[in-house]
């Protein structure tokens, strides 16, 4: 007998995310109507997005942080708020095509070697959204820093037409098998919003478990507007220092070191051309002082994110202890 939607809990974390709520809540009705859980961990928004939410899904369980504590942390709060087979993690400016859940759920549940089931993302115009992505090699992030561009054929950033096993996908919506996420610890909460997608499907894959990518189901993915409120222009560094942590806590010693140097080096160029070409730009200027201060976070490798993942492990373990 196939999964229902019963035995689903779906996950959202927010934060400012008032405007978002009305639409994410009618999208999720039909899911909702159906006996899907809703568990949505707010991390302290100052706006009116727990007004909305009591508004627009008032049966929903909602758990108010005090402060925010980024999304992996939110996430795992909502993974042990519930006992459910099957668990969604969903950004909150996203809305869910009506058979989207279902699908994915009929897929995953279809696949009893699967730990987490990705599906199709595109823009509000329809347009695809990179979905799919690869556990790259050290080698392959030098050639690709050096030449400014991916290489073609590969599936990095992609949005396949085919569904199929994958490395792994983004976490905009991911569908996990509860006996596999509670295997890994959930989420990493080293990282604060950018990298613990990768480093859940790496962690996932070492345990056992594959990855896989839903193209029947599709969500409306409305560009990450929780990281444009954070981080603003910053926003390419904060991705940086999730990919540094990556390295740091899965890949090695070696490969960190590899990656550091391409990277940065390639950073630090861009920086100079840039800064060399800007004349009174004041864009181009703002470009070249990020390029400069994430040359600079390659050059010494986080040092803010190597103090934060030492005390969190003085603290807390390997800080992926769900409650």
């Amino acid at each position: 007998m196939s999964a229902a939607l019963g035995e689903v809990t779906i996950v959202v974390v927010t934060w400012e995310n008032a405007a978002e709520v009305a639409p994410l809540a009618a999208s999720l009705a039909p899911a909702l109507a159906a006996g899907a859980e809703l568990v949505v961990v707010d991390n302290a928004s100052s706006d009116a997005t727990r007004a909305e939410l009591a508004a627009c899904v008032p049966h929903a369980l909602v758990i108010a942080n005090a402060t925010n504590r980024g999304f992996a942390a939110g996430a795992n709060q909502g993974l042990a708020a519930s006992r459910r087979r099957f668990v969604l993690f969903l950004n909150p400016d996203a809305v869910v095509e009506p058979d989207a859940v279902p699908r994915a759920l009929a897929y995953l549940d279809a696949l009893p070697a699967v730990g987490v089931v990705g599906c199709r993302t595109v823009n509000a115009d329809g347009t695809p959204q990179a979905t799919v992505d690869r556990f790259h090699s050290v080698r392959g992030l030098v050639a690709e820093a050096w030449s400014g561009a991916r290489a073609s054929g590969t599936p990095r950033g992609s949005a396949p037409r085919a569904s199929g096993i994958v490395d792994w996908v983004y976490g905009s919506f991911l569908l996990g098998r509860r006996a596999a996420l509670d295997a890994v610890g959930g989420f990493d909460e080293a990282y604060e919003m950018y990298g613990e997608d990768l480093d859940l499907c790496h962690r996932l894959r070492a345990a056992g478990w594959a990855t896989a990518y839903c193209a029947e189901a599709t969500v409306v993915h409305h560009g990450n507007r929780s990281g444009a409120r954070r981080y603003g222009a910053e926003r390419d560094v904060a991705v940086l220092k999730g990919t540094l942590r990556f390295f740091r806590r899965r890949r090695g010693r070696l490969a960190e070191l590899g990656f550091r140097l391409a990277a940065g080096a390639r950073f630090a160029w861009q920086a100079a051309r840039m800064s060399l070409a800007s004349g009174g730009d004041a864009s181009a200027k703002d470009r070249a002082r990020r390029y400069g201060k994430m040359a600079r976070l390659c050059l010494d490798g986080d040092l803010a994110g190597r103090r934060a993942d030492a005390a969190r492990s003085r603290g807390c373990g390997s800080g992926t202890l769900l409650g």
